[in-house]
């Protein structure tokens, strides 16, 4: 009895101190503000990488030391659970004063939850004063124009971003010297089919069970969609009607349900055979593993290499205990005589846009110098900073990357993309249940086109049809974005700034209910066939 209520007061006493630090982490920022005249900034994000947040710490300690007055606080939260978080947070009112955005984060209706800077975009951003950017209007400071951080329903900015990734291979680099006896990575595809090959000869000599690729969902996913597209390059060329390249996931669809094209076609039928050859190199059971599982295996060199987004390097190459090389997925070339009738060249890695902006929420008790902090952030000399501790690419014009960063810029020379199955979520859900098809020997390229052969038709009307949904909703959003900038335009008739701004969101509302019609027609005109 006596040792029960010990074990009973000993808790009570544990939830009572845990109960008290948080009263007071949530009370201290505002007894400062009230007592210290210190003003606190929070903000959210995802990026649990660790040369991110070490990254971000540094170049807090930075602020504070510039502003005394101002604390800034990061909260890291992780990606799974991050929309779950922000939404709870969003819905409470009392947000951090910065979020994250993305991981479905507003459902897409940031006009809702976040305070738009568009009128800010087109200053010069105040922290490069002095420097080459002093007179360039911080929109034109980054490399995408800030596209990433525009909402194209309302053609309203929301945020900055700091953040743009490309896809690699990391290699671990004492692996491939033992199999191959040589150091140098495979340029091809061919040379990549080489390099299995002679994996599973030296497992086969050595009773070692050695995959070459540690896969998961996601860098399957990933490596998946790079390959797939370099096989639907010419069909996305007969198909794009609009000239608009890459096709546009919606147009590939419509063009099936039209019956412009099937399963049958060359390039399902190659691309199919293609990603089988690629199943072949991932680790057993990729096709349910998470990415952390697949991180294991490549750091205890249980597999040569991983596939992953620049964001990781830092994670991964610090973690590895072996030197770790980077490249870009090695393709099929147009001589290649299986999969180089359907290509027209490499691809380019040309759609590079920032993603992830820090957006002020409304709820924000600290708007003005959240918008400060943001500028501070994005500026030229602090995005260097951020570049190299967190090895990101740099987002803002001018900045050379650190050396061992090059292998993460992208390549420019090549041709579009072929479309590929992504984006909605019918259709996605259809390609992933279905992925375990693509396993030889258990499987073959023809169970899983008939697999998704059987599923497409209902899944791209479906996702279609929410389409068309989502764009007519769309259409009553931008309404009130209008209605925000036409009567101060009104008022202003001399404010080109303003002028060209509702003209943008005018364009956009006709994009976008002319998109919604477009589709809504094609529909039409498919079901009558």
């Amino acid at each position: 009895m006596l040792r029960f209520q010990i074990k009973a007061l000993m808790f009570l006493a544990l939830l009572v101190v845990g109960f008290g630090i948080s009263a007071w982490r949530i009370a201290a920022p505002w007894w400062n503000e009230k007592h210290h005249g210190i003003t606190t900034i929070r903000f959210s994000h995802w990026q649990l990488e660790p040369g991110v947040r070490r990254a971000y710490k540094s170049i807090i300690a930075d602020y504070e030391s510039l502003h005394p007055e101002i604390r800034v606080q990061q909260i890291a939260i992780p990606g799974r659970i991050y929309r779950q978080w922000g939404s709870t947070q969003l819905v409470g009112g009392q947000p951090p004063d910065l979020m994250q955005i993305g991981l479905g984060l507003s459902r897409g209706f940031f006009f809702d939850d976040f305070v738009p800077i568009t009128a800010y975009v087109n200053d010069p951003n105040p922290y490069n004063a002095g420097g080459p950017l002093a007179d360039t209007p911080w929109r034109n400071t980054f490399h995408d124009g800030m596209f990433g951080s525009m909402d194209p329903k309302t053609m309203e900015y929301f945020g900055a971003s700091l953040f743009s990734s490309t896809v690699r291979i990391f290699c671990n680099q004492d692996l491939l010297r033992k199999v191959t006896g040589d150091s140098k990575f495979p340029e091809t595809f061919a040379g990549f089919l080489k390099l299995r090959d002679q994996l599973q000869t030296y497992n086969t000599e050595h009773d070692t069970h050695i995959s070459l690729i540690a896969g998961s969902k996601f860098s399957a996913m990933i490596l998946f969609r790079n390959l797939f597209s370099t096989q639907t390059q010419k069909i996305g060329s007969r198909l794009n009607q609009l000239n608009d390249f890459p096709l546009k996931g919606e147009y590939f669809y419509l063009s099936y349900l039209d019956g412009d094209w099937d399963m049958n076609d060359p390039s399902m039928q190659q691309g199919a055979r293609l990603l089988t050859e690629a199943s072949t190199m991932m680790s057993p059971g990729f096709a349910q593993a998470e990415g952390d599982q697949a991180h294991l295996r490549f750091v205890q060199s249980h597999a040569m290499l991983m596939v992953l987004g620049s964001l990781q390097a830092t994670g991964i190459i610090e973690g590895s205990p072996f030197e770790v090389s980077v490249h870009r997925i090695p393709q099929p070339q147009t001589d290649n005589p299986t999969y180089g009738p359907q290509m027209r060249g490499p691809i380019a890695e040309t759609d590079l846009i920032t993603y992830g902006a820090l957006g002020i929420t409304r709820s924000s008790r600290h708007p003005e110098e959240s918008l400060d902090f943001l500028r501070y952030l994005t500026s030229q000399e602090v995005c260097r900073k951020f570049s190299r501790i967190s090895r990101n690419l740099p987002t803002i014009i001018g900045i050379e990357p650190a050396e061992e960063m090059k292998p993460f810029l992208p390549e420019m020379r090549g041709s579009p993309p072929g479309p590929i199955f992504k984006t909605i979520s019918e259709v996605i859900t259809l390609v992933e249940q279905n992925r375990h098809l693509l396993a030889a020997p258990v499987s073959s390229p023809e169970q899983y086109l008939a697999a998704l052969e059987a599923g497409l038709p209902k899944a791209m009307l479906t996702d279609l049809q929410r389409i068309v949904r989502s764009r007519y909703s769309a259409v009553r959003l931008v309404e009130a974005s209008i209605g925000a900038s036409a009567h101060p335009a009104a008022e202003n008739p001399d404010d080109t700034a303003l002028h060209a701004k509702l003209a943008g969101q005018l364009g956009a509302q006709n994009d976008i209910e002319a998109s919604a019609y477009y589709t809504r027609l094609r529909l039409l005109r498919s079901a009558t066939k």
